[in-house]
């Protein structure tokens, strides 16, 4: 369908008066910009274009943009869901949400490779939803060419031995109903069992009960209501239709790490998502944004029908704030993020007033080697410190650098931000400052190094 742009003013009254009477049959409609509008089509398929894949969809923040791939999921009550333990604590206060659904929420680590192989084995999840790199002091790094490995070998376990008909199947032989029940009355169990799952009306095994109670002979109705209720969560429990995952990208942004190279070849289900509000903006931070992305276009339409119905799409006057040049200018400012925030990391490191430097490139991380072979001049564009005394430590780069300095819990500026998380935990977000700029921050800090330990 051709898009048009959003318009309050009808020209063609009788053209439009149409397509209003078609909106209540169901067919889509871009009169508002929550359904569509040209505009954010454009914006999505040059991001899109930029990342490598066939669509985009753009969010009004971050948060918008995971609940809405969460949603569209479809996850029902005893799905399995591995999270990872560093998730962004927003994430992670929508997963007690889900679990007041009945969907169980295993916490992971996500830079540990074996653990999420045994988990996946364990558990049986329907999603993984996990952080490519890990927004805290630790910084996981998640190995997802093995995840995504793993996700594979999943699916095609899941496809041979978990599906409806086998576990139907186990199901009767083990209660010696295999031969009593024809093979008729079994299809039809699996199609009523699969329309309850789509919509939870329990009347669509009125006629399997009383078939069911005819060929067994059941003494009452209740048993074999009872008998078909059994099967049926029977299956519903053992049965798994695939494993699919969803990864937070907004630390590496895919200018600097893109899982879909990582999961090149392994045809597993997986969405992308980031908060916009950081890296796509070249800095501006005029607008919460939020983008998700996938390798399957079918995916990224479910998302775009849940946003429309969650209202979480991006407005057409927020689309406007983000830079028309930042498909192009991205990859360079973000490769300045990442080696600047690396250059920093090293030469705390080696200080004597810093007790420990959480980056993922650095020789002591335990995932060093996998972000030494995505990105070795920086895999992110933050990264934590741990020091005696947190405030001081603030306070006196910020009183050296001055306006130079930014003070803030967010990161993806021009430049550098200090942030005092407690605990003697400072999280150092590096800016895009250009060679000889970034000079200049690093001996603000070297100074500021050096006259803490003359006070001590």
């Amino acid at each position: 369908m051709e898009r048009k742009k959003i318009t309050t003013e009808f020209p063609d009254a009788k053209k439009w008066g149409g397509q209003i009477q078609n909106w209540m049959d169901g067919l889509p409609t871009d009169i508002y910009a929550r359904y569509d509008s040209t505009e954010l089509r454009s914006r999505e398929k040059q991001l899109a274009e930029m990342i490598g894949t066939s669509d985009a969809a753009l969010f009004n923040s971050g948060m918008g943009a995971i609940v809405t791939a969460m949603e569209a999921e479809e996850l029902k009550s005893g799905d399995v869901v591995l999270c990872g333990k560093d998730v962004y604590s927003e994430t992670a206060k929508y997963f007690k949400d889900l679990k007041k659904r009945g969907i169980r929420i295993i916490l992971i680590d996500s830079g540990n490779a074996e653990e999420i192989e045994q988990a996946i084995g364990r558990e049986r999840p329907r999603l993984i939803v996990l952080e490519s790199t890990g927004n805290s002091p630790e910084m996981p790094v998640c190995d997802l060419k093995r995840l995504g490995k793993n996700a594979k070998e999943a699916n095609n376990f899941y496809h041979a031995e978990l599906n409806p008909k086998k576990s139907l199947k186990l199901y009767l032989e083990r209660h010696e109903l295999l031969k009593k029940l024809p093979e008729d009355f079994q299809e039809g169990l699996l199609q009523n069992i699969e329309e309850f799952r789509k919509g939870q009306n329990p009347f669509v095994f009125r006629d399997a009960v009383k078939k069911f109670e005819k060929l067994l002979q059941t003494p009452t109705r209740s048993i074999a209501v009872k008998g078909i209720a059994e099967i049926a969560k029977f299956i519903s429990n053992r049965s798994r239709e695939k494993l699919s995952l969803i990864v937070d990208n907004t630390l590496s942004s895919p200018a600097i790490r893109n899982p879909f190279k990582e999961l090149e070849g392994s045809g597993v289900e997986m969405v992308v998502v980031e908060s916009g509000t950081k890296h796509y903006q070249k800095g501006q931070d005029k607008i919460t944004l939020g983008i998700a992305y996938s390798n399957k276009g079918e995916k990224i339409e479910r998302i775009r029908a849940e946003r429309a119905k969650l209202g979480t799409y991006l407005q057409p006057v927020a689309e406007k704030e983000i830079p028309t040049d930042i498909a192009e200018a991205m990859p360079e400012i973000m490769k300045r993020h990442g080696g600047n925030a690396l250059t920093l990391a090293r030469i705390l490191e080696k200080s004597g007033n810093v007790l420990d430097v959480g980056h993922p490139n650095l020789e002591k991380h335990k995932n060093s080697e996998i972000a030494k072979e995505i990105a070795p001049e920086g895999l992110v564009s933050v990264f934590y410190i741990q020091v005696p005394d947190a405030e001081k430590f603030v306070g006196k780069v910020k009183e050296l650098g001055g306006d130079s300095i930014g003070i803030g819990g967010s990161f993806g500026h021009p430049k550098t931000w200090l942030f005092n998380l407690g605990e003697n935990n400072v999280r150092i977000a590096a800016g895009s400052e250009s060679p000889e700029e970034f000079e200049k921050i690093l001996d603000i800090f070297k100074q500021a190094v050096a006259q803490i330990n003359e006070d001590k």
